[in-house]
């Protein structure tokens, strides 16, 4: 007797799902903050100007509504969320509607449906944007490629730095963007120690996890080349500008990547290296004097000023710290350790911040240690309990 194979749809991972409840509470924190609650009687002129559309919403007011939802759309790309699809697009509908009813509460926000049609319409584009790139990962995806386990985070940090180099992904052939975007080259003298430490680490970190990434079986000069490539075009982005610290950067990268890599003790020394570049990057100018003042409420800092502005940091500290959660733990390092190793490593440079002038203290990359610690900890449960006696494969 034999039994009909199963067409059941696959059901989402724990990271999945940690991925999907973690977003859902961005976009509620995002659309809520401050929370200065206030007392609010309902009535249907709450309705109407949800239905009148804004004038002309702010470009910072546009691309922020757009980019809240991107993520979410991205997730209902995963094959394992196909059965339950139009019911998280409908759910994202309700809960783009819902925060802006609920505004109405927080007189710090502004309530407007015109918020909620951008949250959908970068929903939208998020699910769009995971059903094209979707082909292309499965082409790559496991199966026969070592460290499977390993190769969508990896590839996700690498998408990250690219985001990093070419945000705000708008490509433009305007002759004099482009000047703008070599004219830093001119000036080299300007060139800061601390920028070329920062972006030599970036890209030996971007090159050491193509080694776990969809990209593993490229060529190491083929990769090479891709690397200046993606240097070689951030004028063709708006706003965007090659840095003489990144030229510098990434040719020492490229230069000591031969010599870094493979091996647990060059693995050792990238970790090493990142956790140093973000020591120095949050102690510049190491001009001391106690200022004072910790931000307790995450994020305080970046959404209290213009959200847009506040993305490319952001963008690169999900990489750095993302990068180093990664390595730390890919090194045999317990989630525990980690977690107080680094979430304690951050809080203290935050408190360090206190006492120089124009830096902003808060809880915000701690918070992100712990929470990207919290996110990849299935993962690497998963390796101890398939190979628990391979604490570091395939370094």
């Amino acid at each position: 007797m034999h039994t009909a194979p199963s067409h059941r749809p696959p059901e989402p991972s724990r990271l999945q799902r940690r991925l999907f409840w973690l977003v859902l509470a961005l976009i509620v924190y995002g659309s809520l903050f401050p929370f200065h609650y206030q007392a609010h009687t309902p009535s249907t002129a709450d309705w109407w100007q949800l239905l009148r559309p804004e004038a002309r919403p702010s470009r910072s007011d546009l691309l922020g509504n757009l980019l809240l939802f991107v993520p979410y759309g991205l997730l209902l790309a995963s094959p394992a969320m196909r059965s339950r699809r139009l019911w998280a697009l409908l759910g994202g509908a309700v809960l783009a509607f819902g925060l802006q009813y609920l505004q109405f509460w927080f007189p710090d926000r502004y309530p407007s449906g015109t918020d909620a049609v951008l949250n959908l319409a970068g929903m939208l584009c998020g699910l769009g944007a995971g059903f094209l790139g979707a082909p292309w990962l499965q082409r790559w995806q496991p199966g026969d490629l070592p460290r499977a386990q390993f190769v969508v985070v990896a590839t996700a940090l690498m998408a990250l730095w690219l985001l990093y180099r070419w945000f705000p992904l708008v490509p433009t052939l305007d002759l004099q963007n482009i000047k703008n975007g070599v004219k830093p080259l001119l000036h080299w003298r300007e060139t800061g120690a601390v920028d070329v430490l920062r972006n030599l680490a970036g890209w030996l970190v971007f090159l050491r996890l193509s080694r776990y990434s969809v990209l593993q079986r490229w060529r190491a000069w083929w990769f090479a080349a891709v690397c200046v490539a993606v240097l070689a075009v951030e004028p063709l982005f708006l706003h965007n500008a090659i840095s003489p610290a990144n030229v510098i950067g990434l040719g020492l990268a490229l230069a000591l990547y031969p010599l870094l890599r493979s091996g647990p003790r060059t693995l050792m020394v990238i970790t090493v290296l990142l956790a140093l570049s973000i020591t120095v990057a949050a102690l510049q100018p190491f001009s001391f004097s106690w200022v004072g003042g910790f931000l307790w409420v995450p994020f305080a800092g970046s959404l209290g000023g213009d959200p847009i502005a506040a993305i490319p940091p952001l963008i690169e500290k999900l990489y750095l710290y993302g990068s180093l959660v990664f390595l730390v733990r890919y090194l045999g390092v317990s989630h525990l350790v980690t977690v107080v190793i680094l979430g304690g490593f951050m809080f203290a440079l935050e408190g360090v911040q206190q006492a120089l002038p124009g830096r902003t203290p808060e809880i915000t990359d701690p918070l992100l240690v712990v929470g990207i610690a919290w996110l990849l900890r299935p993962m690497f449960e998963r390796v101890r309990v398939s190979a628990p006696s391979d604490r570091m494969p395939l370094i």
